[in-house]
């Protein structure tokens, strides 16, 4: 009854080709995790209900896992996605590292890789193209270590109802804190205090909503 209702919704609208790739997006997220799952088995873990439209690039590449709670949404797919240039969601895991998501959370075309570990609380959004990564993939200095050693990592700690915006960067060992909201187009390489505005490069306070 619902999907009839639906239907009859998308054809008074005029886009009920919007509706069948949606649907069809859906199916293919729903076989992209049930081949991740058989080729990963207990390194990858996702809790029932989820959503995902589209084809997620997962990826463990060594020992570490992936873990993430109920009620995910992911969108990996260019025609559900408004906004978003066409970038389909990457979890990736490298040597030992961890990826941990929380319950209720959102992504959208978003690159996570986690060397050390990278935790996501419940209801948190991430909007579209936003990239994080916990580590350095080379070293800085000196120029000619940068071809044959791996940079350095530290955790990063995005706490709950957290709204990172779209294009931005979570740089290595940075907390975020709970009810945070990073503005569009940041780059974070520090702490975030809770409850408070961040925005630029380098990402700084503008407000706190308790004040």
């Amino acid at each position: 009854m619902n999907l009839i209702k639906k239907i009859n919704s998308y054809i008074k609208d005029g886009d009920i080709f919007f509706l069948i790739y949606q649907q069809y997006s859906l199916v293919e997220g729903k076989c992209c995790l049930i081949l991740a799952k058989f080729l990963f088995g207990n390194r990858l873990k996702i809790s029932e209900p989820y959503k995902v439209w589209g084809w997620v690039r997962f990826l463990i590449h060594g020992k570490g896992s992936i873990e993430i709670g109920s009620n995910f949404h992911a969108v990996s797919s260019r025609k559900r996605s408004i906004i978003t240039l066409f970038s389909p969601c990457h979890l990736t895991v490298i040597g030992n590292g961890k990826i941990s998501i929380g319950e209720h959370v959102g992504l959208n075309g978003t690159t996570i890789v986690a060397k050390s570990h990278i935790s996501i609380g419940d209801n948190t959004m991430i909007g579209p193209n936003t990239i994080i990564i916990d580590h350095d993939s080379h070293q800085t200095w000196p120029p000619e270590s940068r071809w044959s050693l791996p940079g350095f990592s530290s955790d990063i700690a995005i706490q709950n109802d957290v709204w990172i915006g779209m294009n931005c960067i979570i740089m290595k060992g940075v907390s975020i804190g709970t009810g945070a909201v990073i503005a569009a187009g940041s780059i974070v390489v520090a702490d975030v205090d809770a409850n408070s505005l961040y925005a630029g490069n380098p990402a700084k306070k503008i407000k706190s909503y308790l004040d």
